[in-house]
Order: C-alpha cells, then structure tokens, then sequence
C-alpha cells in the first residue's frame, strides 16, 4: 500500500531546470563610508557573492500519517530555489524528513515547499521536483528572502584588523582563491603588515587606502578612502 501511494505521486512528473544563482560584487565598504569594524574583522575585503531566491518557512508542516503511507515533515527554516518547471518553482529543504512504518524516521532531501511562478495560488509540497502537489497538514507560514551561498571558485581578498599596541596598528592581508570543481577553498596567500599612525592616519596596502578615525585593541573605526587594486 506505502509503495503504492508515493508511486502514484512519483508519476507524471514535469521536466526541470536548475535555477542558476545570481553573481555580484561584494565588496565592503562602501567607498567614502565611514565604518566601524572589531578585532579579527576585514576592514576592507572583495569577492564575489552568490544568491538564490528563497523562502523563509515558520511553521512545521507535515503530509501523510506514517502508517498507511509514508509520512513528511519539513521543519521551519530557509528553502532555497533551486528548480523549476513551466509552472512551478521548487524551493528545496535541508530539513526535511520521510517516516516509514518500516524502516523508521531519515533526513529527505529531494522535496520542499513549491508555488507557481507568478506567486498566485497555495504553497504546495513536492518530494520530487516537477510535481507540486502535497496539500500540507496547516497552511505555509513563508516570506520571500534571498540565500546567500559561498563562492567557492571565487577570489576573495581581505585586509583584517588584527590592533594596536604602542601607536602601531597591525592587519593580516589575507588571499584565498578557491576550487569550484572540488570545491574546496585553498589559502593562496598571507601577509601581516604594522603601521605608525604618527606618521599618518591614511594607511595602504595593495591600492585600499584608509583613514583612521578611532583605534585599539578592540575596535577600528575608519573610513575608506580607495578601495584594492584591480585583480589581475
């Protein structure tokens, strides 16, 4: 009978697509901000950072009962966008479980929350995507959001307060690049570099230049006045 019910809902599936992340700058700060920043932060960092469209779900929801048929629960957290149809998008959970009368309670991971493109309609379950068709147990509590994820193949470049001890501010350079095919992420470069604020509250490193407005071993205040050089 289980086999049965979630082969029926297996069935007729829709074709989809990966959703692709949306890829922006991100770099901090905002040149000419003035920023506040503590120990062990990057005064001054750039990269890449990539986002998905996502839901953020407040309630447990659940389909089925685990007796007659196998029972889902997602549990409240953020759903990314990662598939869709010609209808439907399919937002996936890392939080999602499947109950059998058998074999007992394990993470699922292929199911979520889904709705139609133009947001008319209810938020439906899937357990595969192409089928946007649970009716869950209480109505969806969910607000739109944006998921940030790790660029893993991007470079990243950061310049971090590391304080001050008699008038001398030091920071760590820090380098990284990463492997988007293992990815895996790789320090590619460290340097610590001291500065004398007697001689001047503008300091540099790499084309960032930044005035410093309050500094100690806790905290940096500044503000940026050029951000770094141009990457190769």
């Amino acid at each position: 009978m289980v086999s049965v019910v979630v082969a029926g809902l297996l069935s007729g599936c829709a074709s989809t697509h990966l959703i692709a992340p949306q890829i922006e700058a991100a770099d901090r700060p905002a040149l000419g901000a003035v920023a506040e920043i503590e120990l062990g932060e990057a005064a001054v960092a750039t990269g890449q950072r990539r986002s998905l469209p996502g839901l953020s779900l407040a309630n447990e929801l659940s389909w089925g009962d685990g007796v007659l048929r196998k029972r889902f629960t997602v549990a409240p957290g953020r759903l990314a966008a990662r598939q869709s149809d010609a209808r439907h998008i399919y937002y996936f959970s890392d939080r999602m479980t499947a109950r059998d009368p058998l074999f007992g309670t394990a993470p699922y991971a292929s199911g979520g929350l889904c709705r139609a493109k133009d947001g008319s309609g209810p938020v439906r379950g899937f357990i595969t995507p192409g089928q946007c068709v649970l009716a869950w147990n209480a109505t969806p509590e969910v607000r739109d959001i944006r998921i940030e994820e790790a660029d893993e193949g991007a470079r990243r470049r950061e310049l971090i307060y590391h304080g001050r001890a008699e008038g001398r501010l030091r920071f760590l350079y820090r380098e990284t690049s990463g492997d988007s095919a293992s990815q895996t992420q790789t320090q590619a470069q460290t340097q610590t570099i001291d500065y004398d604020l007697s001689q001047s509250a503008v300091i540099g490193f790499r084309g960032a230049r930044l005035e410093v407005l309050e500094a100690d071993n806790t905290r940096l205040r500044y503000r940026l006045l050029a951000p770094f050089d141009a990457e190769d």
